[in-house]
This record gives C-alpha cells, sequence and structure tokens, in this order.
C-alpha cells in the first residue's frame, strides 16, 4: 500500500486546525478525509480473521477523536496522534472478541431462520393466569419483556423496596402454582 503524500496529511491538519477555531465545515471535511486512512490502518492492525472488525474499530477512534481532539498539539502533525489512536483501538477491540474464529453465516447454507414454535410463550401465559393480575403484570413487565426496576417502580407506582418485595413474592407464588400444578398431574 503506497503511504499517502506529505501534501495530504497538511490539508487534513489544516482542516482540523480551523476545526479546534470553531469551523464545522472543516471539521467535517476533515473527518471525512481521515475515515479512509483510519479503514486502511485498523485493516492493518487487525489479523486476518479479526478483519471484519475494521470499521468498529475506525468508529470508536472516531469517537476517541471527536471527544479528544483539544488534546492535540496543533505544532505536531495530525496523522501520528490518529495513528496512535486507531491502533489502541484496533487493541481494545481484539481484547473484547472471544478466541473463536469468525465464521459468517453464508458459510453455513444449512443454517437459516430458527422454526418459530407456535406454543412457546403458551406455558407462561398459562401459569400467569393464575396470579392475581398485579403479580403477573409484575411478572411479565420484569421476566419477560426485560422492563429496568426503575421504570417498574415508576409505572407500578413502587419504590424499589417494595417494588423487590412485590416481584419476590409473585415469583414464589408462581412457583408454588407450578409446584401444586406437577401434584396434580395424573401419573402416567
Amino acid at each position: 500500500m503506497k503511504a499517502p503524500a506529505r501534501g495530504q496529511d497538511e490539508e487534513i491538519e489544516t482542516l482540523m486546525r480551523a476545526a479546534l477555531g470553531g469551523d464545522r465545515k472543516a471539521y467535517a471535511a476533515c473527518l471525512a478525509r481521515l475515515v479512509p486512512r483510519m479503514r486502511a490502518m485498523a485493516a492493518s492492525d487487525l489479523p486476518g480473521q479479526h478483519a471484519h472488525l475494521a470499521e468498529d474499530v475506525v468508529q470508536e477512534a472516531l469517537l476517541s477523536i471527536h471527544l479528544k481532539r483539544g488534546s492535540w498539539d496543533p505544532s505536531r502533525p495530525l496523522m501520528p496522534w490518529v495513528r496512535v489512536i486507531v491502533k489502541h483501538k484496533a487493541i481494545d477491540v481484539l481484547r473484547k472478541t472471544p478466541k473463536a474464529p469468525h465464521e459468517p453465516v453464508e458459510d453455513h447454507p444449512g443454517l437459516g431462520a430458527p422454526a418459530v414454535d407456535p406454543l412457546a410463550g403458551l406455558h407462561l401465559e398459562q401459569a400467569l393466569a393464575r396470579l392475581p393480575a398485579r403479580d403477573a403484570a409484575l411478572v411479565r413487565e420484569h421476566a419477560v419483556n426485560g422492563v429496568d426496576a426503575e421504570s417498574l417502580s415508576k409505572d407500578f407506582d413502587l419504590s424499589p423496596g417494595a417494588l423487590r418485595v412485590a416481584l419476590h413474592r409473585a415469583l414464589r407464588r408462581l412457583a408454588d402454582a407450578a409446584r401444586k400444578e406437577e401434584e396434580w398431574k395424573p401419573m402416567s
């Protein structure tokens, strides 16, 4: 890969200096010229099996550049500063990546969308129907729909402590109902 001309670096630096002075158009132009360079840097920093992470590295590096642009010394070259940021973001992304190799799903023709079981939620709804309406709503919102405790406290007009107690009691009632149903099942 051929190294970009120093003139391009100087143009990007000039745009960044103007951006630091408050010129939004110069900032947008600077980032537009930086992105392809940053992609190339990220691609060179990532091993082949992780090449698909290059765009993640670029996005993380762009965010870091945006947040730390005031720390760049305008009397120094910009590209080495950008290079260090991209390198560190590539390392961060690799650290977060599981060790298993990336295998695109397209490479596995037998894998498709999982078959949907039309009765999947039936047992849960039958169990929740055995609870008082408020208990069923609490369990459904928290355990099934994943609503966080803070939102539930507001929705049900409960303090955080009262919410924990109500959820605990509702789950205990649900477990009791499930146990009673097991006891009444006919033996086969």
